[in-house]
């Protein structure tokens, strides 16, 4: 690896990245890897060349890297690693071209985030053009993103009798961060649909009709869970008839 220095733009917080210290573990190891001028590089005795913004790794080798220095219960297999990989890629942050025996990761928009002024002006008519495309795509996104906000925060509130506000960056970032793994205002009301139905009966547990437990990390696994009994077919009691 280079020594050097990466940049880090505070927007990353806005990213599904953030939400996953892993994902953002393996994401600043991506940068850190990527090569910042051309270069030509050996890889299992072969020699390739790379562009700036490219590195070469494999899957149990960029797992390693992930995990040195790592206690045992923080460390990661390589499909979970491979995972969030095609993630970055299904999201336009990298490109993946494999072989057999390789494959070469390429950051996307690497110049317009990374390069020095130096470098920029000397081909800013490419690099302009990859910005403005990259800043478009995003600022689509984002309106996108506001639509959803109030829906969701008024039926949680609706539904939990709360009062949380759709303003709320710490809601907005959760939100985006669902949007991002492609799931829809739907899967939000119904993971508000299933917590508060399971949870809104019981004491201990109705502090966690909130944003920042429903919105977060688990919210796949409430969105998919299977009722215990149901309300619809089952006696006054809610419990199911036998």
């Amino acid at each position: 690896m280079e020594i050097g220095y990466i940049k880090l733009y505070r927007k990353i917080t806005n990213s599904f990245v953030w939400t996953n210290p892993n994902m953002l573990k393996l994401w600043m190891l991506c940068l850190m890897k990527a090569s910042h001028k051309g270069s030509k590089f050996i890889f299992n005795g072969k020699e390739i060349q790379l562009n700036s913004g490219q590195f070469v790794t494999g899957r149990d080798a960029i797992t390693k890297e992930m995990n040195e220095g790592a206690m045992r219960e923080h460390q990661v297999n390589s499909g979970s690693v491979w995972r969030w990989l095609k993630k970055f890629e299904k999201e336009e942050m990298l490109n993946i071209t494999s072989t057999t025996k390789y494959s070469v990761v390429t950051i996307k928009n690497w110049h317009e985030y990374q390069v020095s002024e130096h470098q920029v002006n000397s081909d800013r008519t490419t690099s302009e053009q990859q910005a403005h495309t990259y800043k478009n795509d995003k600022n689509e996104k984002n309106d996108k993103n506001k639509d959803i906000y109030s829906p969701v925060v008024n039926y949680l509130n609706e539904k939990a009798g709360t009062n949380f506000k759709a303003s709320s960056k710490a809601t907005q970032r959760l939100i985006d961060a669902r949007l991002n793994e492609k799931f829809s205002e739907d899967d939000f009301k119904k993971v508000i649909d299933n917590k508060v139905n399971e949870w809104s009966s019981k004491p201990d547990m109705i502090q966690y009709l909130r944003p920042t437990t429903l919105f977060g990390t688990k919210f796949e696994g409430y969105l998919n869970q299977k009722p215990k009994y149901s309300q619809q077919k089952g006696n006054e009691n809610g419990w199911p008839e036998f």
